[in-house]
């Protein structure tokens, strides 16, 4: 158990002594391992009383993270790229040939792009300033943490803008490369979605 580790930093051995139950070499801690209500294996410390679930996948803090990471480098790095390619197509006199709406569907994509980007990163600053200055996580800093809050609802509801623009993309007469950025624009947004219902970040209450 690579997260219980000993005043000495390093893990702590275990010795079966029954069925499913471990003590600690050379120490009086204990792990008890059983199904839980939802037939899930949980893992026991009866001191300090913790109790620790198996998550899937979807919980999983590595793939979350990955996807998170992902997602923000492809849309930084479009809203990046965005000026720089406008100002290529100018320079050489070239157009994209785009309808009205598809050209409201680039923008607003890119909108909802910036608008993700703001939640997790001022999210992230509020999280971290709070640890060296407590009152954050009061009522005092309740206000703070709602203001973010909301750029994420509209960021969420975004998503649906970036899933129209893939759709068409799709069902239109487009170069694979334009269907290919739609769909991987699609992704960035849904990987910010996995951490933020993950974390349960949208909930308008003091859990996280």
């Amino acid at each position: 158990m690579p997260q219980l580790t000993g005043p000495n930093g390093k893990p702590k051995r275990w010795q079966g002594v029954g069925p499913m139950t471990f003590l600690e070499r050379d120490g009086q801690d204990k792990l008890i391992f059983k199904p839980g209500q939802d037939g899930r294996m949980e893992m026991i410390l009866p001191y300090p009383f913790f109790i620790g679930q198996r998550i899937g996948a979807s919980q999983n803090g590595k793939l979350i993270s990955i996807g998170l990471g992902v997602s923000l480098v492809l849309m930084l790095a479009t809203l990046i790229l965005w000026p720089i390619t406008w100002f290529v197509r100018w320079h050489y006199g070239r157009k994209l040939e785009l309808t009205s709406k598809e050209l409201l569907l680039r923008i607003l994509t890119r909108v909802v792009f910036a608008l993700d980007l703001i939640f997790i990163i001022a999210f992230a600053g509020l999280v971290s300033y709070g640890l060296t200055h407590l009152e954050v996580f009061s009522d005092r800093g309740t206000m703070w943490f709602r203001l973010v809050q909301i750029i994420g609802v509209l960021g969420a509801l975004g998503t649906l803008v970036v899933l129209a623009n893939a759709i068409i993309m799709w069902t239109r007469k487009r170069s694979f490369w334009m269907k290919l950025q739609g769909f991987v624009m699609l992704l960035a947004c849904l990987g910010v979605l996995w951490f933020t219902f993950a974390g349960n970040l949208l909930s308008f209450t003091s859990h996280y």
